[in-house]
């Protein structure tokens, strides 16, 4: 890690290329590390070698960027407005970025899927419910568009009902295949049509994860032979399976950063396209995230998804699982002195600081165990050496920390960043703790870490107790065009297909905010996440391929389904991964009643619309965003029958209602406590058919029906009972 406290003291001292100074203000902090990794570790390409290639986006004046990329060798796959996704020769980004017409080059790691666990299994359907019984609006006509992880391609919930006629998947993406000749892409390729992409049979990370065959089965998935199925059901489907992380041993090393953010953005790109070319809208599912640089380092990507986005073409991501984490802290103007300790388990890790003026950045030891610093060294942010690179060393005893400091002007507005570096001779958790200190009492200084470089407060020293929880919401959840999704837990445990019972209370108190899941405001200052929505042991489809080469995980699995001679699981997971689906399986049924629906206007509907789980709090909030997710209030609203005083904004819980063959059916799961009036509304309000029922002990009840225009309608049950009242929309 020790190489990344170096890279801008390369790049400010690259010499002359082709007659143009490097400006490493075009180029975002992650760009700059890269270059200064790979001159730090002699990996300039030499002849004959293979050119390394990074995928990134590119701004320029308002220019086309393929004819100046092209120049250097890049290429560009999509452009939108002034801003460019391209691959670029790692070799000649330093000097693109003096070329007059190129404004910055910015690209950010692989993201990590945001699931807490697998393994904790629990019956779905509570989650469901407010979608799923209703057969007006299934997703039918809509493209559920997920990028993840993990895909097992053949599983039977990605087919349209126990029948599997109808396979729904309809183009896959798998950015990890080597199978690239003739591929349009920068990386891998795409198959279209269920023979050829069931050929597949599984990505190419099938065999070592199941995060996407869990998500997508959330969001959209048929149940197959099981009672656990998605939200929109009957939605059509394309996938995306991208490379997180973990996924470094699927990719070749010179191909490595050609996985970036801006591959990301490609793929959201292509879901849409996708759906584009079916004339169908789409929403977008996002189970990852990575944490982003402050100082609003990530703009290119949030501004590209903002293009991308709109009428009938949205994104849901996940909000993250770090709430647990403390990652941020803030000596506010007029404070002294203000940090918190470092909590690291690793020898080296990073952490940036914001000021808005002058500042030290003190390092404090304590070795003693009597509450004073035994060891101390201190930095003042005007020192010019770190114009370049200051290096000192905190020593500790016999132990050493190696401190790696220095700072560059923000590239947004009139503050500095200082970019922090330490180093220990052994684990930093090992060392007497360390507390992080800025002193300056005229200016504001904010400290970010993130979920391998945290803060904590101790009572080793009180003063130092400023690390709060917030701020670790993850991108792109953190962006303004997403719609950003938060969880919460409605299950506590479950019986997995041995019978045994699993304790899964982790998540926090049942119908209330998860305490894994992200936290406001953003680093820029945004509320998020924006909803909230069932994350807490939520069941769905996994993978069988990875279930074949896992076989000691069979406690995890709480069914199976067998079709010819393979074996399928259903399993469980918690975290922001499982509520983003619900979220986004949810939106797919309200883009079928509108199919121009925005990401604006889904905000509108959240804010008029959603649960308050606790009434306590303000909405909207940084735990809740506006409120835990009613998905059946919502599509009333988008409909306008909200509007209609006489028809509720809730579904009975017992009895189903639905229409066939000229008549009105009904199903009582419970019997009613007293008469039942059924009326029949327009979408515009109307009062078209009405007729009491009797308090009876039948299950079922029949209503002829007046001839009327097919469509949706509104059928209002009032009376019989708390689970027997409310509203259903049918379809004639």
């Amino acid at each position: 890690m020790r190489r990344i406290g170096m890279m801008l003291l390369f790049l400010l001292s690259t010499a002359m290329v082709s007659g143009r100074q490097a400006d490493d203000k075009r180029l975002s902090p992650w760009v700059r590390q890269v270059l200064a990794d790979r001159q730090n570790n002699g990996m300039r390409r030499t002849e004959g070698q293979r050119a390394c290639f990074l995928t990134a986006f590119v701004q320029t004046d308002g220019s086309s960027a393929a004819p100046i990329l092209s120049e250097f060798g890049g290429k560009v796959y999509a452009q939108l407005g002034d801003i460019a996704i391209a691959t670029l020769p790692l070799d000649k980004v330093e000097e693109l970025s003096a070329h007059p017409l190129i404004r910055r080059i910015e690209a950010n790691r692989t993201a990590n899927v945001t699931m807490d666990t697998t393994g904790i299994v629990v019956n779905a359907l509570p989650v469901y419910e407010k979608t799923a019984q209703h057969d007006a609006f299934t997703g039918k006509g809509v493209v559920l568009g997920i990028m993840d992880v993990g895909f097992d391609l053949t599983h039977p919930n990605f087919y349209d009902d126990q029948a599997r006629s109808h396979y729904r998947i309809g183009a896959f993406w798998d950015q990890l295949s080597t199978d690239t000749v003739g591929s349009p892409f920068p990386v891998g390729r795409d198959y279209v049509g269920a023979e050829t992409i069931l050929a597949q049979g599984c990505s190419a990370n099938g065999k070592t994860q199941g995060h996407g065959t869990h998500t997508l089965g959330i969001a959209a998935g048929s149940g197959y032979d099981t009672p656990y199925r998605g939200i929109a059901y009957e939605s059509d489907l394309c996938v995306v399976c991208n490379a997180v992380s973990a996924d470094t041993v699927y990719i070749d090393q010179s191909d490595y950063y050609k996985y970036t953010s801006a591959t990301d953005a490609l793929g959201f790109k292509y879901l849409f396209d996708y759906a584009e070319s079916q004339g169908k809208p789409c929403v977008a599912s996002f189970s990852e995230g990575y944490s982003p640089y402050i100082d609003h380092e990530d703009s290119l990507y949030a501004d590209f998804l903002g293009k991308l986005c709109g009428p009938g073409r949205i994104i849901v991501a996940s909000a993250g699982n770090e709430s647990l984490n403390t990652t941020y802290a803030e000596k506010p103007a007029g404070t002294e002195a203000a940090g918190a300790f470092i909590r690291l388990y690793k020898k080296s890790g990073n952490y940036r600081i914001k000021t808005n003026g002058a500042v030290n950045i003190c390092l404090y030891a304590y070795a003693n165990g009597d509450g004073t610093p035994s060891h101390t060294l201190r930095i003042s942010s005007a020192d010019p050496r770190i114009e370049q690179q200051l290096q000192d060393t905190l020593f500790i005893q016999q132990d050493t920390c190696a401190v790696s400091l220095i700072r560059y002007p923000s590239a947004f507005d009139g503050d500095v960043v200082c970019f922090l570096q330490l180093s220990g001779n052994k684990e930093l958790s090992k060392l007497p703790p360390i507390a992080l200190v800025a002193e300056g009492r005229e200016s504001r200084v904010q400290i970010f870490g993130n979920s391998s470089n945290l803060l904590t407060n101790r009572d080793t020293d009180p003063r130092w107790n400023a690390a709060a929880y917030g701020h670790n919401v993850l991108a792109p959840g953190c962006f303004f065009s997403t719609v950003c999704v938060g969880s919460t837990t409605h299950r506590l445990g479950y019986t997995s297909f041995d019978g045994q019972y699993h304790d899964a209370s982790f998540g926090g108190e049942k119908g209330l905010w998860s305490t894994f899941s992200s936290t406001g405001p953003t680093m820029d200052g945004m509320l998020k996440p924006d909803v909230t929505a069932p994350g807490g042991s939520v069941l769905s489809s996994y993978n069988s391929y990875y279930m074949e080469e896992h076989p000691e995980e069979t406690g995890s699995y709480v069914a199976y389904s067998k079709v010819g001679e393979r074996t399928y699981p259903w399993s469980s997971g918690s975290g922001t991964s499982m509520s983003c689906p619900v979220v986004a399986g949810i939106v797919a049924l309200w883009l079928q009643a509108n199919p121009t629906l925005t990401g604006d206007y889904v905000m509108e509907v959240l804010k008029r619309t959603c649960q308050h789980p606790d009434k306590e709090m303000a909405y909207p909030n940084n735990y809740y965003g506006y409120g835990e997710i009613d998905g059946y209030a919502g599509l009333l609203d988008i409909l306008g029958i909200s509007k209609v005083e006489a028809v509720s904004r809730h579904q009975p819980s017992g009895v189903r209602v639905w229409a066939g063959q000229g008549a009105l059916h009904l199903d009582f799961a419970v019997r009613p406590s007293s008469p039942v009036t059924v009326s029949l509304y327009s979408l515009q309000g109307t009062l078209l058919f009405q007729q009491q029922l009797k308090a009876t002990a039948a299950p079922e009840a029949t209503l002829p029906l007046p001839v009327l225009a097919a469509g949706v309608y509104a059928v209002q049950l009032s009376g019989g009972g708390s689970e027997v009242t409310g509203s259903q929309l049918i379809r004639l």
